[in-house]
């Protein structure tokens, strides 16, 4: 049946793109914060996607096609949120967070399956008991959903890392005897796969916010209902499979709050549009459009599928797998840091060779990265007379 999905996504996708105006209406919402560089595409990809899973289950008998229903039906409140948002109307963070939970929710009411272990003994005791179990699970569930949207803004990322997630989930199932698990899995990553195809490298049509929620959700929870069904399933493997999303996520809550920012404001500084800037730097300038986009995604692939490979190999072996969650923590931030302080140093020494009448803002404070990628191109283009502000981009 991923063939239905693949084909029904591919095709509504291409349809998608003959009838886009190419113009972005996304004004205030958080992707137009986070893109740059990217040329204006429809934002409705989500809705191939959806269309995908339903083509599927149109075809499948109704009791192979039971869990699939369900899963698509619980999404609809985040799924229905994201489709707004991506519609150009400004959706809250509380509006996001109340879809979130109420998705959650749905799924437990649902399926009746809760997070009800997290890997240590003596609090796993905890979370026996309903109320501890159902905050956990739509924690887990919302904070996932979330964070596959934070991967927007960047050509084919956010889409690659569905399919290294689902993937990775659907290999644990297939060595655990899962197989209705493993086809759900399928059709999701060959939904995901029609829509990739016209959305990488040029970016034609970009999965939006409805469509992360989407993947970003099913996956999530049937991660969850893995976990209550394998007693030897690490959650801290589970963790690793979904690594890049939630640690770039947290680590960018992380930052804003160390700034006396909100924890849910947009972001320029995600780990991936950091690699985008620097690229625009090696590149002088913002000229290299779809192909610095494009060289981001391929440059991150090895970092996301890396966490998620090892949280396959060690799905049933707890201490290991959170060992290397540890692990792969400190080498997210180490790598973010590299990269960080490795762009800064480029940008000072492209600005020792600008025009002398060029000053510009040097990478700190989290300032927008943009303010400092001024490419020499550019910069001799401006004959400035005089020093620039710097506090100006």
């Amino acid at each position: 049946m991923a063939e239905i999905a693949l084909s029904v996504s591919f095709f509504m996708s291409v349809i998608l793109v003959i009838l886009s105006t190419g113009q972005s209406h996304r004004g205030e919402d958080q992707l137009a914060v986070q893109q740059r560089g990217v040329r204006p595409a429809s934002r409705f990809g989500g809705v191939a996607v959806g269309l995908g899973l339903w083509g599927a289950l149109l075809v499948l008998p109704l009791a192979q096609g039971q869990l699939l229903l369900e899963l698509i039906l619980c999404a609809m409140p985040v799924f229905a949120v994201g489709l707004v948002a991506d519609t150009g109307r400004r959706v809250t963070p509380l509006w996001r967070l109340a879809a979130g939970v109420s998705s959650s929710l749905l799924a437990v009411i649902v399926f009746g399956t809760t997070v009800s272990r997290i890997g240590f003994a003596p609090y796993d005791a905890i979370f026996a008991f309903p109320v501890p179990a159902w905050f956990l699970t739509a924690f887990f569930l919302t904070a996932a959903s979330h964070a596959f949207t934070q991967l927007e803004g960047v050509h084919g990322l956010c889409g690659f890392a569905s399919l290294i997630t689902t993937g990775a989930l659907g290999l644990i199932a297939a060595q655990t005897g899962q197989e209705e698990t493993v086809q759900v899995l399928s059709v999701a990553m060959a939904a995901v796969g029609g829509l990739l195809v016209v959305n990488f490298p040029r970016g034609l049509l970009v999965l939006g916010d409805a469509g992360a929620y989407l993947i970003g959700f099913v996956t999530s929870c049937i991660a969850v209902k893995m976990l209550q069904h394998l007693p030897n399933l690490s959650p801290w493997a589970v963790v690793l499979v979904f690594f890049w999303p939630l640690a770039d996520m947290v680590f960018a809550m992380t930052r804003r709050m160390g700034q006396h920012k909100s924890p849910f404001q947009a972001d320029r500084l995600h780990f991936h549009l950091l690699v985008l800037r620097s690229l625009e730097i090696l590149m002088q300038g913002k000229k290299s459009g779809a192909f610095s986009t494009a060289l981001t995604t391929l440059i991150m692939l090895p970092m996301m599928a890396g966490p998620a490979t090892l949280g396959v190999l060690f799905w049933d072996q707890n201490g290991k797998a959170l060992a290397l969650v540890g692990l792969s923590s400190i080498l997210f931030v180490l790598a973010y840091r590299t990269i960080f302080v490795t762009a800064k140093q480029r940008r000072l020494g492209l600005r020792g060779a600008a025009p002398k009448g060029l000053h510009p803002v040097p990478l700190h404070q989290g300032k927008p990265v943009r303010r400092y990628a001024l490419s020499l191109h550019e910069a001799a283009s401006e004959k400035c007379q005089s020093r620039s502000n710097p506090q100006h981009p």
